[in-house]
């Protein structure tokens, strides 16, 4: 161990025995960890929640109908003269984020969002201080929120890192949107709904079975059948001939 090593643990043991004394939170060996970050088993980093009702197919229609929506009010604010709440930045990044656009996988069924930021830039083909330019605007206009989250490491020794960051742990706040945007947002899920149940009873309808028609040998021999049938019943309820009724021996 150098001299200049031992100095710093010396001083990095100074600063904790100082704030242990005056009562201040001391970081200690862990430095780099951000403030206001949560242990990933934490209930406060639990913030996950499904995407519409779990499956697939809602979960993305869903996912379209944000996009959409939040696209069609960036456009809106720009083509009245004002500047764009987003930009094409932070939609690519939403859709980036979502799913949308690059091979980003998200579980539909908890809402488990949670790639670092480098894997989102380098899917977005953005770079990493613009990705966290557009995170920033989304979470400013109620889009998205996230929980910044820690870990345990497996470092021993005093002066180790005892903890290290690791991605956030994102999640969908439409709740925030302004009142028309939310609007627009919640008919155009609910219509995306009503088609889906459509196409649904559609498909349902057209794979009932259709009643096979009869071949002709089929049809010839229920006739038989039926014809004799009748005959065997006309048979049996018609008189006998005068003359076959048998003597009774009963004279009159």
């Amino acid at each position: 161990m150098t001299a200049a090593s031992m100095q710093r643990q010396a001083q990095q043991l100074t600063r904790g025995l100082a704030a242990q004394l005056s009562g201040r939170r001391e970081r200690g060996a862990d430095r780099k960890v951000r403030r206001n970050s949560y242990d990933v088993d934490d209930r406060r980093a639990q913030v996950f929640r499904p995407i519409g009702d779990g499956s697939a197919e809602d979960a993305l229609g869903v996912i379209d109908s944000l996009v959409r929506v939040v696209s069609d009010w960036d456009d809106e604010e720009r083509r009245t003269g004002g500047t764009r709440p987003l930009g094409l930045h932070g939609i690519r990044v939403l859709e980036t984020l979502l799913g949308r656009r690059g091979t980003i996988g998200i579980d539909f069924r908890s809402g488990r969002i949670e790639p670092a930021i480098d894997t989102i830039a380098r899917v977005a083909r953005l770079s990493r201080t613009t990705v966290i330019r557009a995170l920033a605007k989304l979470k400013a206009l109620k889009i998205l929120d996230w929980v910044r989250r820690t870990q345990k490491t497996d470092r021993g020794g005093l002066f180790a890192p005892q903890r290290e960051q690791v991605s956030n742990a994102y999640f969908l706040t439409p709740e925030g949107l302004p009142k028309r945007v939310a609007q627009r947002l919640r008919d155009l899920i609910a219509k995306r709904r009503r088609q889906r149940a459509n196409r649904t009873t559609t498909v349902t309808e057209a794979k009932a079975p259709a009643p096979q028609p009869m071949n002709a040998e089929m049809v010839d021999a229920l006739a038989r059948l039926g014809a004799g049938i009748a005959a065997r019943d006309a048979g049996q309820s018609a008189s006998p001939p005068y003359g076959q009724y048998q003597s009774s021996g009963v004279k009159g």
